[in-house]
């Protein structure tokens, strides 16, 4: 039965991924939510893609004018050349009648109801748009009523060879589902205000009756020129079967540490206080990767593109700094301006893409502030851990702490799902502060238990001696990690 469904295409390529293909063609859609989540944008860009490949298109407009509907489309830079618009009054024009202070009567709303189907009858279109049902609500006594029209709306629609959607405002606080129940298929959208930054929008496919698509919550964002969905990540739909990359840093030291090169596919956290180098150890895996000719993609919540990027040259070797634009991919992450299905989308564009190969968050204190809302840092990391394991691309997460790890706190919670630790901490000898560095975990195989000293050299990093017991401490011992 689901080969004989025939699809229509949105024009916004995500969204048909989560409708499993698009719309279900000749059946009335829904596309609800609040004002200003974009119900209007979506219908434009539908029907400008149903113009694109040769459908005749017909927008029927209840409550905003021609003019509103061009102004809104030219400010995404799109004209509505093809597209036939026509404005329907809901109500008498004849505003002397006493029937306009009165409950609507039954023969208002199916005149209507009438008008709508007559209109598309007579322009033949294949894709229609009607914006907004709250206007067809508002002359209806009841729900009942109301039910009972957009049924037989409905039906007169199933005579025509056109793929409907209509739009609603959600005005109503009632809670009421005539519309949905009447419908064939549903797209909530939902815009969330955050304490600070950009709104966060996100949909959802309530239903599509008869067709499969993807449920759950994904986010989208409108630019100038287009609408973008980013789909909910699920890992078990992504593998890679081509050759895995262990990954070794290169520094013969941390690599007898480490236990040898991280194995392809796994996930790495790198802890430590501020300035402790975690970014620099990140960065010697990164350059590792690039100077054996793969992609790495690096996402810095904190430091500046400009400071990581000319960090990555300098230790570069010569010949290989030629490589560093075409291989190492460096993306400055703003966590008041993006949402967690974007970012996500952001890394399975690198992987798929472009085939990177290692992919590094710094730092996951920060992204935590993306995605505060939800408070589900491990599910969606773990989710992510086990996308990028399918696909054989190794993760280094960067992670601030001051104190000893305490899983039951996020970001440390995040320890328990990753396959090693590499941690990092201060300590003081002789009135100097010094670094040293331990391996905490390690899922494939074994490593090295010593407390060892680390440092930061013009070169990147090197790994000194075993620390023993420590001469002075004032309060932060070497073996607090």
């Amino acid at each position: 039965m689901q080969a004989d469904i025939e699809r229509i295409q949105t024009g916004i390529p995500e969204l048909d991924a989560v409708l499993r293909g698009g719309l279900i063609r000749q059946r009335v859609h829904l596309i609800e939510g609040r004002p200003g989540t974009g119900k209007t944008t979506f219908g434009l860009r539908y029907l400008i893609h149903g113009v694109s490949v040769g459908d005749e298109c017909l927008y029927l407009t209840l409550s905003e004018s021609r003019e509103e509907l061009t102004a809104t489309a030219r400010s995404h830079g799109w004209n509505l050349d093809g597209i036939v618009i026509e404005e329907i009054m809901p109500m008498s024009a004849d505003t002397t009648s006493s029937q306009t202070i009165l409950l609507p009567t039954d023969t208002e709303l199916s005149a209507l109801v009438a008008r709508i189907a007559d209109r598309i009858a007579h322009s033949g279109a294949k894709r229609v748009v009607i914006d907004s049902m709250v206007e067809v609500r508002l002359l209806a006594r009841d729900s009942a009523h109301y039910r009972r029209q957009i049924i037989d709306l409905r039906q007169r629609l199933a005579t025509f060879d056109a793929t409907v959607v209509l739009l609603d405002d959600l005005t109503s606080d009632g809670g009421e589902f005539e519309l949905q129940s009447a419908v064939h298929g549903v797209v909530t959208l939902e815009q969330l205000e955050r304490s600070f930054g950009a709104t966060r929008r996100r949909l959802r496919v309530v239903k599509l009756r008869g067709g499969d698509f993807q449920t759950g919550w994904h986010d989208y964002a409108i630019k100038k020129s287009e609408i973008l969905v980013f789909p909910s990540l699920i890992a078990q739909e992504h593998h890679r079967d081509d050759g895995a990359l262990d990954i070794l840093s290169k520094v013969d030291s941390l690599d007898h540490m480490v236990g040898g090169a991280l194995v392809a596919g796994s996930s790495t956290m790198v802890v430590g206080p501020s300035g402790s180098g975690k970014s620099t150890l990140a960065l010697q895996y990164a350059l590792s990767v690039v100077e054996s000719g793969y992609h790495v993609g690096y996402f810095t919540f904190d430091e500046s593109e400009v400071t990581l990027r000319s960090r990555m040259v300098e230790h570069m070797h010569q010949g290989a700094a030629s490589d560093e634009g075409r291989l190492f991919y460096l993306q400055r992450v703003n966590p008041s301006r993006i949402s967690p299905g974007e970012f996500i989308w952001n890394v399975r564009r690198l992987v798929e893409d472009r085939g990177a190969r290692l992919i590094i968050i710094d730092c996951i204190n920060s992204y935590l502030d993306v995605i505060r809302e939800e408070k589900s840092l491990l599910l969606q990391m773990n989710e992510l851990f086990s996308y990028l394991s399918n696909m054989n691309v190794t993760s280094i997460i960067v992670g601030a702490h001051s104190a000893r790890l305490d899983t039951s706190k996020e970001p440390d919670a995040l320890s328990i799902i990753t396959d090693n630790i590499i941690s990092l901490r201060y300590y003081e000898h002789e009135n100097v502060v010094h670094k040293a560095i331990c391996i905490l975990k390690r899922r494939h195989g074994r490593h090295e238990h010593d407390v060892r000293e680390f440092h930061l050299t013009d070169a990147g990093i090197d790994i000194g001696e075993r620390i023993g017991v420590p001469l002075k401490d004032s309060g932060v011992s070497p073996l607090d990690f």
